[in-house]
């Protein structure tokens, strides 16, 4: 599926959102079974668990914090996800996110607005590697990211690539004034 082109909103901003996923692996490889979309004021917009297509192989729970428990009642598909992404988000949207690519193959989703603070804050060796996002946390806000001690978490990395942003265009901003 790929973000639709939608006539401008009245005040002109198609939005900015940061998001982050859950995967596990199954029969059918790689699936979705988290999603989490928080807005520039670090309020989550839509958060829910996802029923994969394939029957569940492992959760890998060192990567993602989905569970079995998580996972027992839920009924919505990856289609209602993109279904009420492709309505929340339209092709001028600005998704944020760490490694974006990663998220929007779980969602089977094509998006070109993007940021990556993956790429934004660079590894010190460039590309192909990357710096882990509870780095960039701990450097630049000097926090302690929560996936750095209880787990991998969508809406805890969502809300952190966020404030990562906002705290590189406040940065940046100061510089240009000097």
């Amino acid at each position: 599926m790929k973000t639709l082109i939608k006539s401008p909103p009245f005040d002109r901003n198609y939005g900015v959102y940061a998001l982050d996923c859950e995967t596990c692996y199954t029969t059918r490889g790689v699936e979705l079974t988290r999603v989490t979309v928080v807005d520039a004021k670090l309020q989550v917009v839509y958060d829910t668990f996802v029923k994969p297509d394939g029957k569940i192989i492992d959760y890998d729970i060192r990567l993602s914090g989905a569970m079995e428990d998580d996972l027992k009642n839920t009924t919505t598909s990856l289609r209602d996800v993109q279904a009420i992404l492709l309505n929340l988000f339209s092709a001028e949207t600005i998704l944020i996110g760490h490694s974006l690519e990663n998220n929007l193959y779980a969602l089977k989703l094509i998006h070109g607005t993007v940021v990556d603070t993956s790429i934004v804050f660079p590894h010190r060796l460039g590309l192909p590697h990357k710096r882990a996002l509870g780095s960039l946390m701990a450097d630049y806000l000097r926090r302690i990211h929560q996936d750095d001690v209880g787990g991998h978490n969508s809406r805890n990395n969502a809300v952190a690539c966020m404030e990562l942003i906002l705290w590189k265009v406040k940065e940046d901003k100061k510089r240009r004034k000097r």
